[in-house]
C-alpha cells in the first residue's frame, strides 16, 4: 500500500507544473479573454533564459540571426539572482506580447485568437529549436530536495515544496480576485466593458497588468520544474495540453478548481505508472499521458455547458468563404496544369510537388469543419495517421489492393472524427479545439506510438500501389520520384477539391454556413444543428484520412512522429494563413506554406532556408491573425488587377445593358468574394 502512496506523491511535482499553468491560463482568460495556447511555450523559452544564466551568466533573447545574448557576468549567476532576472525578463515579454499580439485581437473571433496564440507556440518553440537544439538541458536544484520520511515512506522533499507554492499561490489569487480593487476591477471590467469604462477603468490597463502576473507565473513553473523534468522545446510546450485541460475544467473562472485538477491529474499520471507493473494486462506504453486526457474529454462531453459568454458586445466575424464558380472547368484546368508540373519538375521539387498536393488534401479537411461549420480541431492529422497505418494493415497485412486499401482506409478515419465530434454537440470554439487537442495527444501517446499498431520507432512499411499489375508507386529501380504516381496524387486531389466545391453550393453546404452563423437560428429554421455538425465532422475525417494515405503512399513507410500533435497545429496554422474558408486558401496552404511543399523546398535549395519555416509559419500565423484574418487567399488583388476586373465588369454591363455590376450577397454574416 505503501508504494502506492509513494507514486501519488511523486506525482505532484508535474501536477504542480499543470496547476501553474493552467492557473496562468484562468488568469487571462478572465482578464482579456484570450485562451493562450502558446503558455506553455513562454514558460519553455523563460527557463531557457534561467539555464542560461546559471550556467554562464548570458542573457537570451527571442529572436534569431541577429545577436540574441546578452553577457551580464563571465561566470554564472547564483539562483536566486538567476530567478530574479528571469522573471523580471518574463514580466517584461508579457508586456510586449499582450501589447503588439492580444490588444489588437481584443475584438476578435475566438478562432482568431486561438490562431494567433498557436501561431505564438510554433514561433517560440522554432526560435528555442534554432538557438539551443533539440538536446534536453537540466539544472541544479532550486527547491529543498532531501529525502523525506513519512511512516514507510521515502520521497523528495521538493514535490511537497511544488505542491505547497501552487497551494498558497491558488489561494492568493482567489483572495486578491475576491476582495482587492484590481480583482474586483478585473472582473468588472471582463463583465462589462464598456460600463467599467464609464466608471473610469481601463480594460486595457487591466487586462495587461494580468497578463503580465500570467506570464509570470508561466515563467516560475518553468524554473521550477526544470530541476526534476529537463527542458527541451518540445516536452515543455506540451505541457500545455493537460493545463488547459485543468483550466478547461475549472471553466476558466474558479483558481481552486485550476489548482486541484493539476495536482490530481500529475498525481493520477503518475499513479497509472505505478499500475503498469501491478497489472500487466494494460498497455505498456502511452498510458500515464493518455488516460488522464480521456477522462477529460469525457468529462467536459458529459458535463460541460462551455465557458459563458463575456461581457460586452463583440462582433462575430468568421473568415469568408470563396463561393466557386465553374467548379468542373475549374478542376479540369488545374489537373491539366498540375501535369505540366509534374512533367516540367525533376527530383526533389517534383518530390516536393507531390507533397504540396498531399498537404492541399488535409487543409480541404479543414476548409470544410473550420471554414464551412466554423468548428476547431487540432485532431486533423489523428485522422490522418489513422487511416495511414491502418493502410499499412490492409495492405501488408490482409494483402488488399490499393483499388480496395485507398477507399476503406480512409473510410476509417470516420468513426474517429464522429466521435472526437461529439463534444461540439456540447462545446465550441476554444472549447471544443481544446478537447479535440486532448483527443489527439491520447491517441498519438496510447496508439500511434504502440508497437502492434504504429510499428514503434521503425514504423510500419507500405507496399508499392498496384492497379490491374500497373505499378503505380513514387519509386522503381533508379526512377525517383515517377509522373505516374503523381499523376494518381493529383487525380485524387483534383476530386477531394471538387467535392468540397460542389459541398460549398449543395443544401449539406448551406446548412453549414448556417451552423456557424447561428446556431440557434439555423435550428429555429428547421436544421438538425447535431446532425449538421456530425457530418462535417464526419468528412472532414474522410479527407483527412484521404490524405493520411496519400502520404503513407508517398513516404513508403510511415511512423507515429510524422502524425504528431505539433503537425496539426502546423496544419491549422498555415491553412488559416493561406485562407480557412476558401479552396484556393488550401492550394497556397500546400504549395507555398507546407514545410515539405514546393516553394519551401525551393526556397531551401537555392537559398537555405528550409530551416525556417517553422518560425516563419508561426509568425505568419499571428500577424494574419491580427491584419488579415480572411488568410492570404482572400488579401486584395494588386491594384493593377483589381482595376482591370473592375473595367471588365463594367463593359460586361454594358454590353447586357446592365447600368451596374450586381451587388455582393452576404452569406453567413460575411460578404462573399
Amino acid at each position: 500500500m505503501s508504494s502506492y502512496i509513494l507514486f501519488l506523491l511523486l506525482g505532484l511535482g508535474s501536477g504542480a507544473v499543470y496547476a501553474m499553468l493552467a492557473l496562468g491560463l484562468v488568469l487571462k482568460h478572465r482578464a482579456a479573454g484570450v485562451v493562450d495556447f502558446g503558455h506553455g511555450a513562454v514558460a519553455m523559452f523563460i527557463a531557457y533564459v534561467y539555464l542560461g544564466l546559471r550556467a554562464d551568466g548570458t542573457l537570451q533573447f527571442p529572436w534569431i540571426v541577429i545577436p540574441h545574448e546578452l553577457t551580464l557576468r563571465s561566470s554564472g549567476l547564483a539562483t536566486i539572482p538567476a530567478m530574479v532576472v528571469a522573471l523580471v525578463y518574463a514580466a517584461i515579454l508579457g508586456v510586449v506580447m499582450y501589447w503588439t499580439i492580444y490588444r489588437p485581437l481584443r475584438h476578435a473571433t475566438p478562432l482568431t485568437r486561438v490562431c494567433a496564440s498557436v501561431g505564438t507556440m510554433l514561433a517560440l518553440q522554432a526560435i528555442a529549436v534554432l538557438n539551443y537544439g533539440t538536446t534536453a538541458k537540466s539544472t541544479p536544484t532550486i527547491l529543498p530536495s532531501s529525502p523525506l520520511k513519512i511512516g514507510d515512506i521515502t520521497i523528495p522533499s521538493d514535490r511537497l515544496w511544488l505542491a505547497g507554492i501552487v497551494i498558497l499561490l491558488a489561494a492568493a489569487l482567489g483572495a486578491v480576485y475576491r476582495y482587492t480593487r484590481f480583482g474586483l476591477a478585473t472582473r468588472a471590467s471582463a463583465e462589462n466593458e464598456r460600463g467599467a469604462a464609464l466608471v473610469g477603468l481601463s480594460a486595457t490597463r487591466i487586462a495587461l497588468g494580468n497578463w503580465v502576473l500570467a506570464t509570470l507565473l508561466a515563467g516560475l513553473a518553468g524554473i521550477l520544474i526544470a530541476p526534476i523534468s529537463t527542458v527541451d522545446p518540445t516536452s515543455y510546450t506540451l505541457f500545455i495540453v493537460p493545463a488547459l485541460g485543468c483550466a478547461l475544467i475549472a471553466r476558466f473562472t474558479s483558481f481552486g478548481v485550476a489548482a486541484a485538477a493539476g495536482l490530481a491529474l500529475g498525481m493520477l499520471q503518475s499513479e497509472i505508472t505505478k499500475l503498469l507493473s501491478v497489472w500487466s494486462w494494460l498497455p505498456e506504453q502511452g498510458l500515464p499521458q493518455a488516460i488522464p486526457f480521456l477522462f477529460i474529454v469525457v468529462a467536459m462531453t458529459m458535463l460541460s455547458r462551455g465557458v459563458g459568454a463575456r461581457g460586452g458586445t463583440v462582433e462575430l466575424q468568421n473568415p469568408s468563404l470563396g463561393r466557386p464558380s465553374r467548379p468542373y472547368a475549374t478542376t479540369l484546368l488545374c489537373f491539366v496544369a498540375g501535369i505540366v508540373i509534374l512533367m516540367a519538375l525533376h527530383g526533389s521539387l517534383r518530390t516536393a510537388f507531390i507533397a504540396s498536393l498531399v498537404w492541399i488534401v488535409l487543409s480541404l479537411s479543414l476548409t470544410v469543419l473550420t471554414g464551412y461549420v466554423g468548428q476547431v480541431s487540432l485532431a486533423q492529422m489523428s485522422f490522418a495517421g489513422l487511416s495511414g497505418f491502418v493502410l499499412s494493415h490492409l495492405t501488408a497485412g490482409a494483402g488488399l489492393p490499393f483499388i480496395l486499401a485507398l477507399p476503406l482506409a480512409s473510410l476509417a478515419a470516420v468513426p474517429l472524427g464522429l466521435l472526437i465530434g461529439l463534444p461540439a454537440l456540447r462545446l465550441r470554439g476554444v472549447n471544443l479545439a481544446v478537447v479535440t487537442l486532448a483527443a489527439a495527444f491520447a491517441l498519438d501517446a496510447l496508439v500511434f506510438n504502440s508497437t502492434w499498431f504504429g510499428g514503434g520507432l521503425a514504423g510500419r512499411a507500405i507496399p508499392t500501389p498496384k492497379l490491374f499489375g500497373w505499378d503505380l508507386g513514387i519509386a522503381k529501380g533508379d526512377t525517383y520520384p515517377r509522373v505516374i504516381f503523381g499523376v494518381v496524387v493529383l487525380l485524387f486531389t483534383c476530386g477531394a477539391g471538387l467535392l468540397v466545391a460542389r459541398l460549398r453550393t449543395a443544401p449539406a453546404g448551406r446548412m453549414m454556413i448556417a451552423v456557424r452563423s447561428n446556431e440557434r437560428a439555423a435550428a429555429a429554421a428547421g436544421i438538425d444543428v447535431a446532425r449538421t455538425k456530425l457530418l462535417a465532422f464526419g468528412l472532414s475525417a474522410f479527407i483527412a484520412g484521404l490524405g493520411g494515405t496519400l502520404f503513407a503512399y508517398q513516404q513508403q513507410n510511415i511512423s507515429p512522429p510524422s502524425f504528431a500533435v505539433f503537425t496539426s497545429l502546423s496544419l491549422l496554422a498555415v491553412t488559416y494563413v493561406a485562407g480557412v474558408g476558401r479552396i484556393a486558401g488550401a492550394v497556397v496552404a500546400g504549395i507555398m506554406l507546407s514545410s515539405t511543399g514546393l516553394f519551401v523546398t525551393a526556397a531551401d535549395k537555392w537559398f537555405g532556408v528550409g530551416e525556417y519555416q517553422a518560425l516563419v509559419a508561426g509568425v505568419a500565423l499571428t500577424l494574419t491573425a491580427i491584419k488579415q484574418p480572411d488568410g492570404i487567399a482572400a488579401s486584395p488583388p494588386p491594384p493593377l488587377v483589381a482595376l482591370g476586373k473592375k473595367l471588365s465588369g463594367v463593359w460586361a454591363g454594358r454590353r447586357n445593358g446592365d447600368t451596374a455590376p450586381p451587388a455582393a450577397t452576404p452569406v453567413g454574416g460575411v460578404v462573399e468574394r
